[in-house]
């Protein structure tokens, strides 16, 4: 799943409970403050107070800490940036799939190796 990130150019800049300006305001946060989230909505035509190409973000974090209610914030409203330093935050590599060696040596105490090989897989 794709993240995303940015930072509001103003103070003040809303939190709304969805992505249009009539949307309740669930709070606000400062310029620079680090916007992290999970959904990013573009306006597919003009309308009233939107603009075709218009961007909000679903915001799910702020500054590392996780909102108990998540809201959208406007990246770009009516054509003007409202956030800057937009980014796609590219998901962690899938950790390495294991792989099962074909043998390994082990040393007791007295510093004597013995190497087990493995023959076959007998479950897979």
């Amino acid at each position: 799943m794709s993240a995303y990130s940015m930072t509001p150019i103003n103070n003040g800049t809303r939190l709304r409970t969805d992505h249009n300006v009539f949307a309740a305001v669930i709070t606000s946060y400062n310029r620079g403050q680090l916007v992290v989230g999970d959904e990013l909505w573009e306006a597919a035509a003009d309308g009233s107070e939107v603009k075709k190409g218009d961007k909000w973000l679903r915001v799910t974090s702020v500054d590392g800490v996780n909102l108990i209610e998540t809201g959208w914030m406007a990246y770009i409203h009516k054509g003007v940036a409202v956030c800057n330093n937009f980014k796609e935050i590219e998901p962690p590599p899938p950790p390495p799939t294991p792989v099962f060696p074909e043998s390994f040596v082990l040393t007791d105490p007295s510093g004597a190796k013995a190497e087990y090989v493995f023959v076959r897989v007998i479950e897979e």
